[in-house]
């Protein structure tokens, strides 16, 4: 049997569909129409399509005039994790807001205040592509009236809060974080030798196990652990650059009885598997 080839137009929209039916319990070519901007009769032979490929997902429900999902739903185009719904729901956040609910049911939050200069961007990213090397002037809290320095970028990353760009610095003779929000200047300099893959803290991915503060009672820990899948722990998998981030972000707690139960519920349970890539303990 040959493998069904599947445009990307008609593949975003196959995903579109999965998603409503899977999170919303209903999807229609009316509402398909409105998110992608195309007539109904156009986004119609999409779900007829679909339809034919996966017989056993929806259900029309002539009263509502809409699909239904299964009791045997089976996603093929997502991964059915909330984290993919949420990216859903914000890239078209205008259109819920306008079109599906209201423009007071949805608030996604106050916006970041983070900010980076253009240029600033431009000349990181031509480093990365091009494997060169930066001069820059950057500031940070052990150097506030700025410091000139040479950076490797190989890498940017969100760190939940900024931006930041992995690279060696020629200053310390290591890998680091250099914030984009910090460097005023960045101008391409050379070819950049530096070898990527020997920054451990970067290519070392960790498992972080985290549990609940033990001065909560069972039911009080029951109901932290309803938000990450129940059960005693759970585990954050990120590269062991990233550990002391994700603490932060999170308010993981890197001790058992650290801070107030009820406003750090979480902390490290393995903190000695992981000591080594944090800042201070």
């Amino acid at each position: 049997m040959k493998p069904v080839i599947i445009s990307v137009a008609r593949e975003s929209r196959f995903k579109a569909i999965e998603i409503l039916a899977y999170w919303e319990g209903a999807v229609n070519a009316t509402r398909l129409s409105k998110l992608f901007g195309v007539t109904v009769g156009n986004i119609t032979k999409d779900m007829v399509n679909y339809r034919e490929l996966y017989p056993d997902n929806l259900a029309y429900n002539k009263t509502q005039k809409r699909f239904e999902p299964k009791d045997n739903f089976r996603s093929h185009h997502t991964d059915s994790k909330w984290n993919e719904y949420e990216l859903f729901v914000s890239y078209y956040a205008n259109i819920y807001r306008e079109n599906f609910w209201s423009s007071s049911a949805l608030e996604l939050g106050p916006s970041s205040r983070f900010n980076a200069e253009p240029e600033i961007v431009r000349a990181v990213s031509q480093a990365i592509s091009g494997k060169q090397s930066i001069e820059i002037e950057y500031f940070s809290m052990t150097s506030p009236k700025g410091s000139k320095r040479t950076i490797h970028p190989f890498a940017i990353a969100n760190s939940g809060l900024r931006w930041h760009c992995r690279a060696y610095d020629e200053l310390s003779g290591e890998f680091r974080d250099f914030h984009l929000g910090r460097i005023t200047k960045a101008r391409v300099s050379a070819t950049s030798n530096i070898d990527s893959s020997n920054d451990k803290a970067w290519h070392t991915n960790i498992e972080l196990t985290i549990g609940t503060h033990p001065e909560l009672s069972s039911e009080q820990r029951k109901v932290i652990m309803m938000e990450h899948g129940g059960g005693k722990t759970f585990n954050i998998t990120v590269r062991a650059s990233m550990v002391e981030y994700t603490l932060q972000n999170y308010l993981i707690s890197k001790e058992p009885f650290e801070g107030e139960p009820k406003a750090r519920p979480l902390y490290l349970v393995n903190l000695n598997d992981v000591k080594k890539w944090l800042y201070q303990v």
